[in-house]
């Protein structure tokens, strides 16, 4: 069958199937919608028309009070997911300014946090890591509820520059080292900042998530 056959076979099936729903339509609610013509084309009094504007005003009235309340609560949801977006958004911003690098200088290795914050960041955990190549592929890490030899766990940390040497023993030349960093902004915001740059938000914050147990070693950051 050619293209124009099939479309003329589909035009008449569409008619057909159309001529059968408007038949039974008719069918099934043709005598309701008699009645309800005959009632409404039959003479009325004006006592009846007055009564009638009456009802047609009040139902105007509770659909216009149905939309105001429509309106209002679709306004204060958006108004509030713009309130969580921006929120996000500023923590976000806020959690950017967090970072961590590796540097050496004289022979001995660093960890250097940089918090470009006005405020200070709180439950800092700063940890050596190593991937085995680049692009990083995870930390070969796995951290438990105690703060080893190649962390530091600071309760604040404030804004500008600090270092953490580390150990020559860690040093691994087929792997690469980096910082993983754990912290909690101003806002009570918890964020994981993994080696390659990563920022991904958490529920808890790291004393909590990781179940570190006290007294641990708290250190005292140094300036850089």
């Amino acid at each position: 069958m050619s293209g124009d056959a099939e479309r003329r076979l589909g035009r008449i099936r569409a008619v057909a199937f159309g001529v059968l729903a408007v038949s039974g339509v008719l069918l099934l609610f043709g005598p309701l919608l008699a009645k309800a013509w005959i009632w409404l084309v039959e003479p009325r009094d004006p006592d009846w028309w007055g009564a009638s504007g009456q009802w047609v005003g009040g139902i105007g009235t509770i659909a216009a009070v149905v939309v105001a309340l429509w309106i209002a609560i679709r306004d204060g949801r958006l108004a509030q997911a713009d309130r969580r977006e921006r929120d996000l958004r500023e923590r976000q911003e806020q959690a950017a300014k967090v970072t961590a690098w590796i540097e050496y200088a004289a022979g001995q290795g660093y960890m250097v946090v940089s918090n470009a914050n006005a405020e200070a960041v709180n439950h800092v955990v700063v940890s050596f890591d190593l991937v085995h190549n680049l692009p990083m592929t995870g930390s070969t890490l796995h951290r438990g509820p105690d703060i080893e030899d190649d962390e530091y766990l600071y309760a604040i940390l404030p804004p500008g520059k600090w270092r953490m040497p580390i150990r020559e023993e860690w040093r691994r030349p087929d792997m690469t080292p980096g910082v993983m960093l754990a912290f909690t902004d101003s806002r009570n915001g918890h964020w994981l900042r993994l080696t390659d740059g990563r920022l991904i938000p958490k529920d808890q914050n790291v004393v909590t998530r990781r179940k570190i147990r006290f007294p641990q070693r708290i250190s005292v950051p140094e300036s850089y």
